[in-house]
């Protein structure tokens, strides 16, 4: 399970055709700037959960946070309405393994409980590692912002405003098939060694610290210089 933003606008540059000797070509769009964030839960059996939908707001009753992003509260109507819900069946009495990043606003101490009492083991990926672990990150999400951009670049040619709230479940949706197939989702846990487990997916290199490339004001520069600096 993971979350990500999706802005009501298209975002992604793309190449078109236009004047020569013009460098870069504008079309017109939108001021919405505001993100609707997406929960997203994938199975290692090709399948995928209903996306929890997440809107900035305080008034709405469908799934809403005040800034718009996972709280601990909506986490746990998550848990108990989406996860356990769509997974308890066939699971058949098994435990059940739930990978999840190790931010505060996906769990509390009251989701922890309802996990243990209900076979559900949870298991966080260490910090800064969910680019290689994270299967939703290394395969999915990449897939889905471009089925994004082509949804609302379709919907603002089909229509005369912007992509309001009220259209984007719609919209959202319709990528969301085109983009979570079940070769797609499966390819997310193989390729991050879940399943099937295979810890050698995962590189020294992948895991390694970065080094530093960046210095403020007059601290010594963390690389040697080829020309001095002006």
């Amino acid at each position: 399970m993971d979350e990500t933003g999706f802005p009501q606008e298209a975002t992604q540059t793309q190449r078109v055709i236009g004047r020569r000797g013009t460098k870069l070509q504008h079309k017109q769009g939108t001021a919405n700037k505001e993100t609707v964030t997406a929960l997203v839960t994938i199975c290692a059996d090709g399948s995928v959960l209903r996306p929890t939908i997440i809107f900035k707001g305080k008034n709405l009753r469908f799934a809403c946070s005040p800034n718009g992003w996972t709280d601990g509260e909506l986490a746990m109507r998550w848990m108990v309405d989406d996860f356990d819900a769509q997974t308890r069946d066939k699971a058949e009495g098994r435990l059940r393994c739930l990978y999840l990043d190790g931010h505060s606003s996906h769990y509390n101490l009251e989701l922890l409980q309802y996990a243990l009492d209900h076979g559900i083991v949870i298991l966080g990926y260490p910090a800064k590692c969910t680019h290689a672990l994270q299967g939703l990150d290394v395969v999915c999400f990449a897939r889905m912002k471009l089925a994004w951009t082509k949804a609302i670049e379709a919907f603002e040619l089909a229509n005369d405003h912007g992509l309001r709230k009220s259209d984007f479940a719609g919209v959202f949706g319709a990528a969301f098939l085109n983009a979570f197939t079940p070769d797609t989702v499966k390819m997310a846990f193989e390729k991050t060694g879940i399943h099937p487990y295979n810890p050698n997916v995962i590189t020294e290199t992948q895991m390694k610290l970065g080094t530093a490339t960046s210095t403020q004001d007059d601290q010594v520069l963390p690389f040697k210089q080829n020309t001095p600096i002006k």
